[in-house]
């Protein structure tokens, strides 16, 4: 081979090799990518850890040492540091769940560490871990979202769940852990917060600060510490005795269920208005209800409503906090317990047998039997019967129910199972499936056939349920002679051998029962006439019902209204005073001649010089406040409201007086309504009157773009937006 070709070989060659060359590194670096791709997609399909299974099995003795930094502007951030102990069974990796920012170095184990920070979670490789203790320290900027903040207040509300988004820990209810809160405050606020000796759930931890004034006192054996605003507040005088309510129901829940009361602090807080809304601190007794404050002059009803409202607040420290709902469906049941020993401690412990019998009759059993009654309504009711089932075994079960729950979650059938394995004879199943799950009223007829009492339960249209229950029938015979039946009604029908025919028959005598109860006819028109002989007030009062729900159902005539009238000129008993003037205004306004009503209403009026007793004024001039439209009616109602001076009204019953007259006098409302704005002394009472007193408007546009709006989902109290829409809708 000669020179040339020697030379054009090796340039062929030196060609071939360079494509050759390009080949081979683009293989290679497709090879590559495809690797490095390959990689990347097992990465992405590796399935994500569950941590909370995870931390389940791993994680025990956790602690929380918290600093927040609160700002006075709600528009700030709220930044903090948490120091996170905790144990773990093994060195494993971990994960603490966080929604906000971390601002600072993250320190494990005493050593600075760059963690990764994904999707919620910042995770601790296993390396960095031990078996044992473990320590976490963090600085980080919450978010709000588990927060509730306005000027001046901040509180949390972890019990609605995500307090990750405020503070890094292990978000879930199964691990439970002890807490240290230190709170940087603005100048002027104090703050207040739920810790507990024992691990407690973070949907039980909360804080709250504020710009506050603080009251602290020795009662009952706790020292109680008061959060309020005397802004807020129209009567400071009531303030020692709401403590002392509040500490006389820790006391009570104490005794009665033999668990002590379990945070560190004796915390309540005391704000009503606006401000209070979403407010629902566990662990703090919690006031948010203008009702805690009675007028000067209270009647009994509104005394005890507010020795309930406190014990049903101190109450869910029990109910609510130690024993949690399991699901946001199971809240009634818990709340239901709560309301029960609300209802014991307030009325059957501080008052005479036949008030509480009363209590019960005019709010448990009455909203029970409504159209709006609820779950709740009907599971307070059934409480009342099975506590006359159980006996002496209900307490021992409720104290066996908080031990077995204490700070777990439960549901009220977790208490029904309870129940029933102590009265294995008594069907509680069944009793609840009943009173709690069906709705609406039986219809419980006596009649005498053949020498027997017969007593049958009919059910609401629909539906087959038989409601067992327990009342009493009273029998009347020739020459006042008379005898009391108990009745246990455990079947649909009843009957019971009688000597002789009654003259009279009143059923439901002690207004025990559930239903309507009705009678034949030649019995059914004497109901009203044995109202003023009958002395007793519980079965008095038990009777005013009976006979009205009657009238309702048509089988009493609306004449009932002289008969009420004739027991209110020498009425006593202020409870009893309340239904008969409610039910007399009601028969008055069924009338469809305007004039009947108004003449009705004169009648009413015309018992205050009759019975000049206080109690009776009183309910009289609050009722015709809230329904009067006899022109003569609605002037004395205006002469009363203008001189602004009977003792035995509060400003709340003048602002109400304001609210019908503007509501009557038209051509009067802005300066009514201007003159009345005026005597309110709070900011509270004039914020709230600027909400409601919108209803008073005299045309019907306006009222109607108001009706239109309060429908829609409102910041302000629930009892505003009610009561704005009760004056738009009066008679």
């Amino acid at each position: 081979m000669n020179e040339a070709a020697i030379s054009a070989f090796f340039c062929t060659f030196a060609q071939k090799f360079r494509k050759m060359r390009k080949t081979l590194t683009l293989l290679t670096l497709l090879l590559c990518l495809t690797a490095i791709t390959s990689q990347a997609k097992k990465r992405k399909q590796a399935p994500a850890v569950n941590w909370p299974a995870v931390r389940s099995q791993l994680v025990s003795d956790v602690s929380y040492d918290l600093t927040f930094y609160i700002p006075s502007a709600p528009t700030e951030k709220l930044t903090g540091m948490a120091v996170v102990t905790f144990a773990l069974r093994d060195e494993a990796d971990m994960a603490l769940d966080f929604g906000g920012q971390f601002t600072g170095p993250t320190v494990v184990n005493d050593k600075k560490r760059k963690l990764r920070f994904e999707n919620g979670h910042l995770l601790i490789p296993k390396k960095y871990t031990e078996a044992g203790a473990n320590r976490v320290v963090v600085s980080f900027e919450s978010t709000d979202d588990a927060l509730h903040r306005s000027d001046g207040l901040l509180t949390t509300k972890f019990s609605e769940g995500r307090p990750s988004s405020c503070f890094p820990c292990f978000d879930q209810p199964d691990i439970p852990a002890k807490f240290v809160t230190h709170l940087n405050l603005p100048d002027g606020w104090k703050a207040m917060s739920s810790e507990s000796q024992r691990p407690i759930s973070l949907q039980l931890y909360s804080f709250l600060a504020g710009r506050f004034d603080e009251k602290i006192v020795a009662l009952s054996g706790h020292t109680v510490r008061a959060l309020y605003r005397q802004s807020d507040i129209a009567d400071a005088s009531q303030l020692p005795k709401i403590l002392e309510e509040s500490a006389h129901s820790l006391r009570w829940m104490e005794g009665f269920t033999g668990v002590a009361y379990p945070f560190n602090e004796c915390g309540l807080l005391l704000l009503t208005g606006p401000a209070s809304q979403g407010i629902d601190n566990p662990g703090i007794i919690r006031l948010t209800d203008s009702r805690v404050f009675t007028p000067k002059k209270p009647t009994s009803e509104e005394s005890l409503k507010q020795s309930e409202l406190i014990a049903y607040e101190t109450a869910r420290l029990w109910f609510g906090n130690m024993v949690t709902p399991r699901e946001a469906k199971d809240a009634w049941g818990i709340d239901l317990l709560a309301a029960y020993m609300a209802h014991k401690m307030a009325y059957q412990s501080k008052r005479a047998r036949t008030e509480y019998e009363m209590e019960f009759l005019t709010t448990t059993l009455a909203r029970a039997k409504s159209a709006e009654g609820t779950d709740a309504d009907r599971g307070a009711v059934m409480m009342r019967y099975l506590e006359g089932i159980a006996g002496e075994k209900l307490q021992p079960t409720l104290q066996q129910f908080l031990l077995k729950y204490f700070y777990k979650p439960a549901s009220w059938n977790d208490f029904i199972s309870m129940l029933e394995k102590q009265l294995p004879g008594e069907n509680v199943s069944q009793f609840n499936d009943t009173w709690v799950k069906q709705s609406g009223l039986p219809t419980i007829h006596t009649s005498y056939q053949d020498g027997y009492l017969v007593i049958s339960q009919t059910p609401p249209a629909g539906t087959p349920a038989f409601w067992p229950q327990q009342f009493d029938v009273r029998l009347i015979y020739d020459f006042e002679k008379s005898r009391t039946i108990d009745v246990n009604m455990s079947q649909p029908v009843t009957r019971i051998k009688l000597k002789n025919q009654p003259s009279c028959i009143i059923p439901n005598f002690s207004g025990r029962g559930y239903g309507h109860f009705t009678l034949d006819d030649n019995y059914t028109k004497q109901l009203p006439l044995r109202i003023m002989v009958t002395r007793d007030d519980l079965n008095r009062y038990a009777l005013l019902e009976t006979t009205f729900d009657n009238y309702k159902m048509g089988r009493v005539p609306a004449s009932y209204f002289g008969e009420l009238y004739r027991d209110m000129l020498s009425e006593k008993t202020p409870t009893v005073m309340q239904l008969a003037v409610d039910h007399m205004m009601e028969i008055a306004t069924d009338r469809k001649v305007l004039s009947e009503r108004q003449t009705l209403e004169q009648c009413i009026m015309d018992l205050l010089p009759e019975n000049r007793r206080p109690e009776c004024r009183q309910t009289i001039i609050r009722k015709m406040a809230t329904s009067a439209s006899a022109p003569q009616v609605v002037n004395q109602l205006y002469d009363i409201w203008q001189s602004h001076s009977d003792p035995l009204f509060a400003e709340s019953d003048y602002t109400e007086m304001a609210y019908r007259l503007a509501l009557m006098r038209p051509l009067e409302t802005k300066d009514i309504l201007s003159r009345q704005r005026e005597r309110l002394q709070t900011d509270a009472e004039r914020e709230e009157f600027d909400f409601v007193s919108r209803a008073c408007a005299s045309d019907a546009k306006s009222r109607q773009d108001l009706i239109n709006n309060l429908r829609k989902p409102q910041s302000k109290p629930k009892a505003w937006v009610d009561h704005s829409l009760r004056l738009l809708n009066v008679k």
